[in-house]
C-alpha cells in the first residue's frame, strides 16, 4: 500500500474529520469544554438521525451517526455504545472499505464490553474491538484519526490486556509528527503530550513525563 506523505495527512480529513478527531480526543480527557458536552453531542446525533431518516441510503450520515454515538459512549457507554456498534456494523457488513469505520467500531466494541454482564461477552467484545482497531492501523497506518482513537482506547483499557505498548506507539508517533511540523490544532497536541506525560509518570519514567508535560504547557501558553 502506498502511504500518503505526512505533510498531506491532515488536509485529507477536511472539516468533518477534524470535528470527530477533536471530539474523540476531548471525550477521552477528564474534562471537556461545555460546547463539546452531552447537549452538543445529543444535538449532533439528532441532526444526523433526521438526515438518515430522510435518506436511509445516505452512507455518510450512517457513518457519522455511528461515530457520533461512539463519541457519546465515551461518557455514557450504557446509553450509546450498543447503538454505535449497530450503526457501524451496518457499514462493515456491507463490505465498504472504510478504515475509520473499522477503527471506531473496534473502539465501540470495547466500550460495549464495559457494561456486559457476562464475563465471556466482555472478553469477546474486547478481543473483537482491539482486532478491528489493529486491522485499521495496519491498513491505514498514517491516518491520524485512527492512531488517536486507538491510542486513547489502549490507554484506557485495563493494564492486564497489555495494550499499554500500543498506546505508547501511537502517541509517540503523533508526537513525532507534531515535532516535524505537522499542522494540527493545539488541543490535540496538548492532549497527546499530556497523555504521554501521564503514561510515563504512571510507569515511573519521571524524566519523560516531565518532558511531555513541559511540551504540553508550552503549547498551552502559545494558544
Amino acid at each position: 500500500m502506498n502511504r500518503m506523505p505526512h505533510s498531506s495527512l491532515f488536509d485529507m480529513f477536511g472539516v468533518l474529520g477534524l470535528v470527530f478527531l477533536l471530539l474523540t480526543s476531548l471525550a477521552y480527557a477528564e474534562e471537556r469544554p461545555e460546547d463539546n458536552g452531552p447537549a452538543a453531542m445529543l444535538a449532533q446525533i439528532t441532526q444526523l438521525q433526521q438526515r438518515l431518516d430522510k435518506n436511509p441510503s445516505d452512507y455518510e450520515a450512517l457513518r457519522d451517526l455511528g461515530i457520533a454515538h461512539h463519541n457519546a459512549a465515551l461518557k455514557d457507554s450504557k446509553v450509546y455504545a450498543k447503538k454505535a456498534v449497530q450503526y457501524l456494523e451496518q457499514i462493515r457488513q456491507k463490505k465498504i472499505d472504510d478504515t475509520m469505520v473499522l477503527c471506531y467500531l473496534g473502539s465501540a466494541y470495547t466500550l460495549l464490553a464495559r457494561d456486559a454482564a457476562d464475563p465471556m461477552d466482555r472478553m469477546s467484545y474486547v478481543n473483537k474491538g482491539v482486532e478491528y482497531m489493529d486491522k485499521a492501523v495496519r491498513k491505514d497506518p498514517d491516518n491520524i484519526t485512527i492512531r488517536m482513537t486507538r491510542a486513547n482506547n489502549s490507554k484506557c483499557l485495563p493494564k492486564i490486556l497489555n495494550r499499554r505498548p500500543i498506546a505508547y506507539e501511537d502517541f509517540e508517533l503523533l508526537a513525532s509528527l507534531f515535532q516535524k511540523g505537522l499542522k494540527i490544532p493545539s488541543p490535540l497536541k496538548i492532549s497527546v503530550y499530556r497523555s504521554l506525560a501521564a503514561l510515563y509518570q504512571e510507569d515511573g519514567n519521571m524524566a519523560e513525563a516531565k518532558k511531555y508535560q513541559t511540551m504540553a504547557e508550552t503549547v498551552q501558553k502559545e494558544k
